[in-house]
């Protein structure tokens, strides 16, 4: 049997390797130790025998986990024999885990397999224990594949771009104590006498909203800009929800008059023509965007299209396996759409728990977005980014009041809605 050791041979893990070495290993003469790392010290050298032998620093690591029946190891070798599919016992600077199986995978995950931890702890008799039960026995090693697959590069990159989304958001916001993020809806020709949830905005009103804003030297950027790094002196968006028609009509004319950016929040399912969830609680039926309508806007430059979820559901009613539907294939059939990552996601009716946040940045999203529900700081969590309401009857003095920089803090203070 081969047990490999690989790490390198200073510091807390060259002693480790120590102990594993003069202790250990002299119980087990028929088992070949091979350690790969350095430096060779002289200590290390003088316990090199026939079941005990020292290959210094390795270019090709993977063939000496392949050729090994278990890996002694923590970090990145751990990862790379579970993903080569040989048995880890799971030891690094901090922590002693064991023989990776499905009961400590979890706790080892938490510690980088054993380098960190709070308390330091290395229990050699145990480690002694298990691996006499393992040479004895002949473990084998448990169905680990999920936890491989955690892995993958297709899983990585996503959430290293993630953590790279927020050092940049966070850069652009880091002097802003509030970011003004205005919902809309519809924007329509003229007033809407039957509407009976208000969700809409004269194409002239916005006209003027728009003008306002560059008037009063706003920097009017899209969630995607942050992800890209954007660095603006006063921003603000602008957020659609459900995807209208009358979004590419009347909304896409007025962002190419302003050469101003916007984002629009579509439905992932196309077969969803119109507003259902609304009409069947007495609002008028208005179309959705077309898929050619929705690359339109996509090929402007000027609009960020973005998830709002497959059918436009009430996530907290659905269960954990319909939410992720929700989020992942709604992504997944957008980004297909346009040809592009959609990195933002507005939760349908504003309305989401913990569970709803922490799936949406496991499915991808850099960005989640409710109402008027989140903390004030837009940078405090990224995936309950508050929103403020833009109405109908919203007068010019109140839009003022709406994009002051103040009005979340102002509203809060007075115990109100926003």
């Amino acid at each position: 049997m081969n047990i490999s050791i690989i790490g390198r041979l200073t510091g807390p893990k060259g002693d480790i390797a120590y102990q594993i070495l003069s202790k250990i290993a002299p119980q087990f003469p028929l088992v070949k130790f091979n350690i790969a790392g350095g430096p060779v010290s002289s200590r290390f050298k003088a316990l090199a025998s026939n079941n005990v032998i020292f290959y210094g620093f390795v270019d090709d690591v993977p063939k000496v986990i392949k050729g090994a029946d278990l890996v002694i190891g923590a970090g990145r070798v751990a990862i790379e024999a579970l993903q080569l599919n040989t048995p880890v016992l799971a030891i690094g600077e901090k922590q002693y885990v064991g023989i990776l199986d499905k009961n400590n995978i979890v706790q080892a995950q938490e510690s980088n397999f054993g380098d960190c931890a709070l308390d330091e702890f290395h229990d050699f008799n145990q480690i002694s224990s298990d691996l006499k039960d393992f040479i004895q026995f002949n473990l084998k090693r448990e169905d680990l594949s999920a936890v491989v697959n955690q892995y993958s590069p297709a899983n990585i990159m996503p959430k290293i771009n993630q953590v790279y989304s927020h050092a940049l958001a966070d850069v652009t916001f880091a002097k802003k104590k509030e970011v003004p993020v205005l919902i809309y809806h519809r924007v329509v020709n003229e007033k809407l006498t039957d509407s009976k949830f208000n969700v809409y905005i004269t194409k002239e009103k916005l006209d003027w909203q728009i003008g306002f804003l560059k008037r009063q030297g706003f920097n009017i950027i899209t969630f995607k800009d942050l992800a890209n790094g954007i660095k603006v002196k006063k921003p603000i968006i602008l957020t659609f929800d459900d995807g209208y028609e009358d979004n590419y009509l009347n909304l896409l004319p007025l962002l190419k008059k302003h050469q101003e950016k916007a984002v629009i929040y579509c439905l992932g399912n196309r077969s969803i023509q119109n507003n259902i969830w609304d009409e069947k609680l007495g609002e008028p039926s208005a179309n959705l965007m077309s898929d050619y309508q929705i690359q339109e806007c996509h090929n402007s430059g000027l609009i960020e299209i973005a998830s709002h979820g497959l059918k436009h559901q009430h996530l907290p009613d659905l269960s954990e396996a319909e939410v992720k539907e929700e989020l992942e294939s709604s992504k997944s059939n957008l980004e297909k759409l346009i040809n592009d990552k959609v990195v933002s996601f507005a939760y349908p009716y504003g309305d989401y728990g913990k569970r709803e946040e922490i799936l949406a940045y496991e499915s991808g999203y850099d960005f989640a977005i409710g109402t008027v529900n989140g903390p004030l700081n837009l940078t405090d969590n990224y995936y309950a980014i508050r929103r403020i309401q833009i109405f109908p009857s919203t007068k010019k003095f109140d839009f003022w009041k709406k994009t002051s920089g103040f009005y979340l803090r102002l509203c809060k203070l007075k115990a109100k809605d926003f």
